[in-house]
């Protein structure tokens, strides 16, 4: 079930946000080179040879972030040749730090993707993505569940649940003390129980042609899984215009829905390939889209809404919530990644312009994930980019603190409780 597209209204403004690249590496590569490396002829293999050492070492992607509001910490899960995938930024200093995950994972454990969260104990849990090719699929182990102690910076390997396989993407159902997780490749949709250990599969989420899944899942306030999935076809020449949709699953179900419906296409003619999910600040599921769309999906039925367009350019991957009550997110690739807001009660949408660092003149190739701290400063993790290592980004001046946004509202609260005591007075 889909809503027909209609324009969308975006807004521009005149906000100058204090924008800058925090570079973990700054490895730059020729750019002829860094095409054939990252979209030609270049096996795995060869990112590990002695003469590519430097590619091995400094071409990384801020593939997710996790606000740690208590140690004014940004946890950064990176991609990386090395396995050394967990880093800290610590906002007091303006440092890096390893946190040593090589020691403890295996040398296939590539990246932590879309996969760092906390549990209910304050925990940080996370799992490993892949980059080698299938001709490493049995010497693989699987991808690993982890757990770290971000008091004592303890990290250790829960489980590798799925043998062989890696885990693209979790969410976690809190209520139910659940994961949820998408492996690549193949793509399946699994889940674990964190107080057992057992981890079930669910289905599959593609029909093997093409990567099919959103670039996470997310979990709605009701209980349910959202995601999104690709179908098969008999001939397997194409799977057309109308092949990549959406799934839904609930634990009262045995089974997860397979939606016969997708995101709309902006041209109108089928789905559009999803992006990212996420959880808004009203409650709803928002997802992007490849074409840099933004949809709201309702979890009751699961109907699609157009919001818009929210900049030029294609993806919409990186979302966060603001103190505020609106959602930030960027749109934009191959060097043209822009900020922009929706306030999902009236729902306007607002082009807050460039991801752009003055000092270095360059702007954000690409966002992939986000997160933000109390004084509602917002980070980037930016990823793929072919000729340099990739840099996580610091927006500032934006989205207003967490406190000045408390005071506001106390504000109000003051004035109303004021007028309606002048009121009864009367």
């Amino acid at each position: 079930m889909t809503t027909s597209l209609a324009p969308a209204s975006v807004a521009s403004t005149s906000t100058k946000p204090r924008i800058r690249a925090l570079k973990l590496k700054d490895g730059h590569f020729p750019r002829r080179q860094a095409i054939d490396a990252t979209y030609g002829s270049w096996d795995y293999d060869d990112f590990l040879k002695p003469a590519n050492r430097k590619w091995r070492d400094a071409w990384i992607s801020f593939d997710c972030l996790l606000a740690d509001l208590e140690r004014d910490i940004v946890w950064c899960g990176i991609a990386t040749f090395t396995s050394d995938v967990l880093w800290a930024y610590e906002r007091s200093t303006g440092k890096f730090r390893s946190m040593g995950y090589a020691k403890v994972g295996n040398k296939f454990d590539a990246k932590f993707h879309r996969s760092l969260l906390h549990d209910n104990e304050g925990q940080v849990l996370a799992a490993t993505a892949l980059y080698h090719d299938p001709d490493r699929f049995l010497e693989a182990p699987g991808g690993a569940l982890v757990s770290f102690d971000p008091q004592r910076e303890k990290l250790r390997v829960i489980d590798r649940p799925l043998p062989h396989l890696y885990i693209q993407s979790i969410e976690i159902d809190r209520e139910r003390n659940v994961l949820y997780g998408q492996t690549a490749y193949p793509e399946y949709f699994f889940s674990y129980d964190l107080a057992t250990g057992k981890c079930t599969t669910l289905g599959t989420i593609s029909g093997g042609q093409g990567l099919s899944q959103a670039e996470t899942l997310v979990v709605d306030p009701h209980g349910t899984v959202w995601g999104c999935y690709g179908v098969c076809r008999a001939w397997a020449n194409a799977v057309g215009s109308v092949g990549a949709r959406l799934w839904s699953y609930h634990p009262d179900d045995k089974a997860p829905v397979y939606h016969r419906h997708g995101l709309p296409s902006l041209d109108g003619k089928g789905f559009a390939k999803p992006d990212g999910v996420h959880l808004g600040p009203d409650g709803a599921v928002y997802m992007g889209s490849a074409e840099g769309a933004l949809y709201r999906i309702n979890s009751k039925n699961a109907k699609v809404e157009f919001i818009g367009k929210p900049a030029p350019g294609a993806r919409l991957t990186g979302m966060v919530n603001g103190h505020d009550g609106k959602l930030y997110g960027s749109c934009g690739r191959l060097g043209a990644a822009n900020l922009f807001s929706l306030e999902p009660g009236s729902g306007k949408l607002t082009n807050l312009g460039p991801i752009f660092d003055p000092a270095l003149e360059e702007q954000m190739y690409q966002c992939h994930n986000m997160c933000i701290t109390p004084d509602g400063t917002i980070y980037g993790g930016e990823n793929d980019v072919p000729w340099r290592s990739s840099y996580l980004w610091e927006i500032a001046g934006v989205c207003p603190s967490r406190e000045a946004v408390a005071a506001t509202q106390s504000n109000g609260k003051a004035v109303k409780t004021t007028k309606s005591a002048k009121g009864a007075k009367r």
